[in-house]
C-alpha cells in the first residue's frame, strides 16, 4: 500500500498498518540525516528542511521533534541550586584531578578551580563503584562516609529521574497514538501527499498540545476579542471568597431573601467541598483562570431544573 491507501484503510476499515509505520519510524535517528538543513523562513532561529523517503516519515518527523521538545524539562538537566550539588561536584572533581582517579564522568561545566560539574547519568555512578576501594583510601573517614552519603542520595535522584523519563516517553506515545488517530480520521485523501502530510501535522501538534494542557491541569478557552475569537491557555483556581466563583462578585446576605440566603449557602457549599478536591471540572474559567460554577452542575447537585437556577441567580444579581 502507498501512502494515501494506507491511510484510506485506516479510514475505511481501522487498519492501523499507517500508524504502527509512522511511530516505528519516530525513532529513526532524523539528526544525522545528511539532507537535514536548516534554512531562511522568517523565524529568529530558521526552519528545518528535511528529504525523506517515505511520506510518512515527514509526520514521524514531526512527532520526534514535538517529543524532544515536550520532554526537555524531564532530561538529566540538574539545578544547580540543588541542596549539596555543588559539594558532589567538588568531591568528583577530586577524585578526578587531586587523586587522578579516572572514571566514566561527562564535564559540561565549572568554575575554573579544578571543580568541574559532571552529568549525573548512571555510567557515572556505575563506573565509580568500580573504583570505590581506591576512592576509599584517598579520602579522611569522615570526608568518605560524606562523600559515599551524596553517592547514595544523587544515584537515588537519578534512578528517579530516569524512570520520571521512561514514564513520560510512554505518556507521550499513548497521547501522540491518539492524536494522530484523531488526524487521520479528518484528513481529505484527494488532497496531495504534501498536503496530507501538513494537515496531519497541524491537527496532531493541535491535538497533543491540548492533551498536554489538560496533563498539567491548564485548560484553553477563546473569547472574543473583536471581530477575532482569542484563544488562551489557563491555569483555573478557586477564588478565595465563593461568592466570586458563584456570580464573579461579592454578595451581601443581608439583602436577599431567606430562601435566597439557603441557595447562596448551599452552593457556597458545593464549592468549598470542590476547592478542598481540586476539582474544576465543573466550572468555566475567565481569562485569568478564576473558575466560576456551572449552572447545569448545580442543579444536578441541589436536585432542581437548570432553568431554575438561572432565575434564582439573575434575581438574586437584580438586589445586588
Amino acid at each position: 500500500m502507498n501512502f494515501k491507501q494506507a491511510i484510506d484503510a485506516f479510514k475505511s476499515s481501522g487498519d492501523r498498518t499507517i500508524i504502527n509505520y509512522i511511530m516505528a519510524a519516530v525513532e529513526n535517528d532524523f539528526m544525522s540525516d545528511r539532507t537535514r538543513d536548516r534554512v531562511k523562513d522568517g523565524t529568529a532561529s530558521g526552519g528545518i528542511r528535511i528529504e525523506l523517503e517515505h511520506d510518512y516519515e515527514y509526520v514521524s518527523y514531526s512527532i520526534r521533534a514535538m517529543r524532544e521538545l515536550l520532554m526537555r524539562h524531564v532530561e538529566m538537566e540538574y539545578d544547580e541550586e540543588i541542596p549539596e550539588l555543588d559539594n558532589f561536584q567538588r568531591l568528583l572533581s577530586r577524585i578526578d584531578y587531586d587523586f587522578d582517579i579516572e572514571f566514566n564522568g561527562e564535564i559540561y561545566g565549572g568554575n575554573g578551580d579544578r571543580i568541574s560539574y559532571y552529568k549525573i547519568t548512571p555510567e557515572l555512578f556505575a563506573d565509580l563503584e568500580k573504583h570505590m576501594d581506591e576512592i576509599e583510601e584517598w579520602f579522611p573517614d569522615y570526608e568518605y562516609r560524606y562523600f559515599m552519603r551524596l553517592f547514595a542520595r544523587f544515584k537515588a535522584v537519578e534512578e528517579s529521574r530516569r524512570a520520571e523519563v521512561t514514564n513520560r516517553k510512554q505518556e507521550l506515545e499513548e497521547s501522540a497514538v491518539k492524536a494522530l488517530e484523531y488526524a487521520l480520521k479528518y484528513v481529505d485523501i484527494s488532497k496531495s501527499e504534501k498536503e496530507i502530510v501538513k494537515y496531519i501535522n497541524l491537527t496532531f501538534k493541535s491535538k497533543l498540545a491540548d492533551d498536554e494542557i489538560k496533563r498539567n491541569g491548564m485548560r484553553r478557552i477563546q473569547r472574543q476579542a473583536g471581530i477575532k475569537r482569542q484563544s488562551y491557555v489557563v491555569k483555573p483556581y478557586f477564588p478565595e471568597d465563593s461568592d466570586y466563583a458563584i456570580i464573579g462578585r461579592s454578595i451581601n446576605l443581608s439583602v436577599l431573601t431567606k430562601g435566597q440566603r439557603e441557595f447562596i449557602r448551599d452552593v457556597s457549599a458545593i464549592i468549598e467541598e470542590d476547592k478542598k478536591a481540586g476539582d474544576t471540572s465543573n466550572y468555566s474559567c475567565d481569562i485569568d483562570g478564576e473558575v466560576i460554577i456551572s449552572r447545569k452542575y448545580i442543579a444536578e447537585k441541589l436536585g432542581i431544573r437548570e432553568d431554575l437556577v438561572r432565575k434564582k441567580l439573575e434575581r438574586i444579581k437584580k438586589k445586588l
